[in-house]
């Protein structure tokens, strides 16, 4: 069943105004603002970035079944990018423009604080532990700008360290102990490789093509690197084990957390439909391909993995997906017809 146009609720747009007042804060605690009562286990959350034809940004909070109301959240800038907290209560949003990196109080729906991090970020990852949340910059356009890696101190707000990660880090990828940091160089074709204790690199290996998506398995063994019509798998020293060819360009990566597949979005060009297809990491080999309307940009899966969400940008909504077949089925419109730029799911645990 496809779900169509909802409208929104007298609570979410107010919930939008006030959350406009928040914007400005800047090196607050990031637990500033956290919800009076604890939500129970297992509370799950969708988050999709949009922005407007001016610019002006929001996060719309929904339930991962794309039915029911929504909360939506102003924030400073367009995000780019939005990862939740191992504990599922809070959401980091990394914008163009703005300080960078805005702070949800998911259940609260409100923006609680606000770090600069010193350019235009292209996407953040979390810790396992939650006190870190590592923000690649940098931009490509207008001349283009060398970036970095900003790590943030979740606890105070503070930037720790600005780490040179190649030319324009574009990607990110965590080993599951945190102890690893992969940052994919879509300029330099390459990656670079970030000791998180001592937030300084520690390697960098080349690609052939330019690093586009990046994820990790389950056990902290294998990275892989989506590029232009092709995953491959590396080694964690950047040995080349495998690789799969795919029809199109890469827009989103993700692993199922049992270790046995990934799930990637493909843009294919503008006069055929773009593909979810999801491929056998073991034998490298796609096992399932699916028309995904023109779903073309960046996808989160749930947390067991039996769900897959995919912006379509075009046709401003989001796609769900069951991974286990590959078949999207259900879809939620963006407000205001906002163009969808960035996606999460969150779950408390």
């Amino acid at each position: 069943m496809t779900s169509g146009n909802r409208a929104v609720s007298r609570r979410t747009l107010l919930t939008a105004a006030l959350g406009g007042a928040a914007v400005g804060v800047v090196g607050h605690s990031l637990f500033a603002g956290a919800a009076n009562a604890a939500p129970a286990a297992g509370r799950k959350k969708l988050l999709i970035g949009s922005v407007d034809p001016l610019g002006n940004g929001i996060v719309q909070l929904t339930d991962p079944s794309l039915t029911g109301e929504q909360t939506i959240v102003a924030v400073n800038g367009q995000p780019n990018g939005i990862v939740g907290s191992p504990d599922g209560l809070r959401a980091y949003v990394g914008t163009v423009f703005g300080p960078g990196l805005s702070v949800v109080d998911v259940d609260g729906g409100r923006v609680t604080s606000e770090v600069a991090v010193g350019g235009f970020v292209n996407e953040l990852v979390v810790s396992p532990d939650g006190k870190t949340v590592y923000v690649a910059t940098g931009s490509s356009g207008a001349g283009g700008s060398r970036g970095h890696v900003a790590v943030v101190d979740t606890a105070t707000g503070k930037v720790r360290a600005l780490i040179n990660a190649g030319l324009l880090p574009r990607t990110l990828a965590l080993t599951p102990d945190g102890t690893q940091l992969f940052v994919g160089d879509e300029r330099a074709k390459g990656i670079t490789i970030i000791d998180t204790a001592k937030n300084a690199v520690s390697g960098s290996f080349k690609t052939e093509k330019s690093p586009l998506q990046l994820a990790i398995d389950p056990k902290g063994k294998s990275l892989y690197v989506a590029s232009s019509r092709e995953l491959i798998t590396f080694d964690l020293r950047g040995g080349k084990s495998g690789s799969t060819e795919l029809e199109g360009v890469p827009c989103g990566l993700a692993v199922h957390p049992n270790g046995t597949f990934a799930v990637v979005s493909l843009y294919t060009g503008r006069a055929t439909d773009s593909q979810l297809v999801t491929v056998n990491i073991n034998s490298n080999k796609v096992r399932t391909k699916e028309g995904n309307g023109k779903a073309n940009g960046p996808l989160a899966m749930s947390k067991d993995g039996a769900r897959a969400f995919v912006l379509d940008k075009k046709n401003r909504k989001v796609i769900s997906a069951d991974t286990d077949s590959g078949k999207p089925d259900s879809s939620l419109s963006t407000p205001n017809s906002n163009t969808p730029t960035s996606v999460a799911f969150v779950e408390t645990a």
